[in-house]
């Protein structure tokens, strides 16, 4: 099994990532606007107990309305097991914007599409939905997620191990420092996983993002788990590109 856990951490970090714009984990309301488009790909170096992991992922976004985003995601593991993971297909509707708040709900199917006997996939269909509320005041924009996330499994000891239901919940902070720099930072906490733990796993995240134009995004981060159940170190960086 320890062969496996850098995958396995892997696949809970892409999967979480897909929430929200890299490096961070609580996503924003957001949307591209109609007839937009956006590329990001990510790249995180996980270490936990010793083993040490590597992964990426790349997300397309389209704008189907002014406040309708839909997306697809693809994980993938490099190290210690190379594949893709369960790949994924949501939307994201902002159906509420008033005096610098709004709110917005993301629902995302997953595909069975990764390798379960490597720890890259669930072996079956899951789906999550997500509550996302954000608010702007100058340069500062606050965000928070809660979500929940219907996992089922194609072996009966993955279904006896795992949680078919868990959930999870995040805020965020971005401070503007001017039109290219953003500082932010992230934390939140998710039920485990493991039915043989009550330890639920929590971080805290810091993270820069540089825009040198409106069409490119290039962010750094890095995240410490909280508690032994969370991944313990994770470095990562990434480039989104508008157009």
């Amino acid at each position: 099994m320890k062969k496996y856990l850098g995958s396995l951490l892997v696949l809970c970090s892409a999967s979480y990532s897909a929430f929200a714009a890299h490096p961070l984990v609580t996503d924003d309301t957001g949307t591209q606007g109609k007839g937009n488009n956006q590329v990001e790909v990510n790249t995180d170096w996980l270490r936990q107990s010793g083993v040490g992991s590597h992964v990426g992922a790349f997300t397309y976004t389209y704008g189907a309305t002014d406040n309708l985003d839909v997306f697809t995601n693809a994980p993938a593991s490099f190290y210690p097991s190379a594949g893709v993971g369960d790949v994924s297909v949501g939307a994201k509707w902002r159906f509420a914007d008033r005096n610098g708040g709004s709110l917005a709900i993301k629902p995302e199917f997953f595909l069975p599409s990764g390798n379960e006997s490597k720890g890259l996939g669930n072996g079956r269909s899951s789906l999550a939905l997500t509550q996302i509320a954000s608010y702007a005041d100058g340069p500062w924009t606050f965000h928070a997620n809660i979500g929940v996330t219907i996992n089922r499994y194609g072996t009966a000891d993955d279904e006896a191990a795992n949680r078919p239901v868990v959930w999870r919940a995040s805020t965020a902070v971005w401070y503007a420092i001017n039109a290219q720099w953003k500082i932010v930072a992230d934390t939140g906490v998710a039920q485990n996983i493991a039915r043989s733990s009550d330890v639920n796993p929590s971080f805290v995240l810091l993270g820069a993002i540089y825009s040198p134009n409106e069409s490119v995004d290039l962010d750094v981060g890095a995240k410490v788990g909280l508690n032994k159940a969370e991944v313990g170190q994770q470095f990562g960086v990434g480039a989104t590109f508008h157009f």
